[in-house]
């Protein structure tokens, strides 16, 4: 008796054991491919393809005036994105810097925005050194231009930082804004 008593509870322990395993096997790959999908957003701009990497996407949101040094500002949030060349022949093009106005309304922040000139830029091509400019002086919000050679790809990252300087701005200040990849001619 005591052993149809303990093969029942083996029985019914081994079966308990193997649902938890097959749910959270199921449960991690549901998460993980979740969470891979919302990470890379695709942007298909015609002959080329621009995979943002970080969860904002293309949008960068600079929600508080904090100015900071040159070096901190190389190590704050990185906005990454590689642009591919799928055709079979080369693709000029351009990454612009615009302006998220509709974030603004929404946020109500249109008169307490961070002037460009109060924000430093760095933009990174393919792993070499970064450069590093206010964003006031790049011309038409034209952060790069550039020819892509064909079946290929280029990796970018941008990082945004409000510089110190001796301007009196309110630290609730705002700047959104949207990269954007054109393709030329």
């Amino acid at each position: 008796m005591y052993q149809k008593y303990y093969r029942r509870h083996m029985i019914k322990s081994a079966i308990i054991i193997i649902f938890l395993l097959a749910f959270a096997i199921v449960s991690t790959y549901l998460i993980y491919h979740n969470f891979s999908n919302a990470r890379e957003r695709d942007i298909d701009t015609g002959e080329m393809e621009v995979v943002f990497h970080g969860k904002e996407g293309n949008k960068i949101n600079l929600t508080r005036f904090t100015p900071v040094s040159d070096a901190v500002g190389l190590s704050s949030t990185e906005y990454s994105f590689t642009v591919k060349n799928n055709t079979d022949s080369s693709v000029r093009y351009k990454i612009v810097l615009e302006e998220n106005t509709k974030r603004m309304s929404k946020d109500d922040c249109i008169n307490s925005t961070i002037p460009k000139e109060l924000l430093k830029l760095s933009l990174r091509v393919d792993h070499q050194t970064p450069t590093a400019m206010i964003l006031s002086e790049y011309q038409d919000n034209v952060l790069y231009e550039d020819t892509l050679e064909a079946d290929s790809e280029e990796e970018y990252s941008i990082r945004l930082w409000a510089i110190n300087s001796d301007f009196v701005i309110d630290r609730n200040s705002h700047y959104h804004a949207i990269i954007k990849v054109i393709e030329e001619g």
